[in-house]
């Protein structure tokens, strides 16, 4: 995991400690599916499955999932183009977007059928100055009935809920999406570290010598990126 100094601080309302689910580090949110893959297909010098995939491992354990707050019932209509939603929560936990804030007649955004709403959030997270936090949807797990939004936020000068625009995508759906649900993943960022330039051109000599390096060490071993070259986070 990587670390920061001071930590991040989830920090809520005094009424909601202990009332609403609380952030956790993503690697507590690893998918069951994902947790019974095999290895490989077949035993042997086989097809390696995801679970031998580092990249994607850490893409789903880095940084902490945020959950959503309280029940909230939904329903769709058959194009997913109508919602209605209601919740028993003392805070309301959706807000409505209007279409035009995401799409023009000219460029229709990604489901533009589907009106724009925000999951209201009520963990507030402080990050140590020069950070930004990455809120992203939980990465290689996506929920098939609603899309968040990505963001960054500067949020070592800005203390406040960031709540996560989506839109729900599953028509003809009639039911809760539990309090806990996974809404988004937030990821610390150092801003100094960011790569702001970068040179397009062709492999030198060497580069492709060294590209054909690698390609040889992972046909004599095929975890050679999981073995010899990755760093566990």
């Amino acid at each position: 995991m990587f670390k920061t100094s001071p930590p991040l601080e989830f920090v809520c309302y005094p009424e909601d400690k202990g009332v609403i689910p609380e952030p956790y580090p993503a690697r507590k949110a690893i998918p069951d599916w994902f947790k019974a893959l095999p290895p490989v297909l077949r035993p042997g010098l086989d097809q390696s499955t995801l679970k031998r995939c580092p990249p994607f491992l850490d893409a789903l354990v880095t940084g902490w999932i945020i959950p959503l707050a309280a029940d909230v019932e939904i329903k769709s209509n058959d194009d997913a183009s109508g919602i209605e939603y209601q919740w028993r929560f003392h805070r309301p936990m959706i807000e409505n977007h209007l279409k035009d804030q995401v799409t023009t007649s000219k460029c229709p955004a990604p489901h533009h059928n589907q009106p724009p709403m925000k999951w209201l959030n009520y963990w507030a997270v402080k990050c140590p100055p020069g950070y930004s936090l990455l809120f992203t949807p939980p990465l290689n797990r996506p929920d098939p009935r609603f899309e968040v939004f990505s963001g960054l936020v500067d949020s070592d000068g800005y203390f406040e809920f960031v709540n996560f625009p989506f839109v729900w995508k599953e028509p003809n759906f009639h039911g809760v999406i539990p309090a806990g649900t996974p809404i988004a993943q937030v990821i610390p960022v150092k801003r100094s570290a960011l790569i702001t330039e970068a040179k397009v051109r062709e492999m030198s000599p060497k580069e492709l010598t060294d590209l054909e390096a690698t390609r040889a060490k992972l046909r004599v071993h095929v975890s050679h990126y999981r073995d010899n070259v990755w760093s566990r986070k």
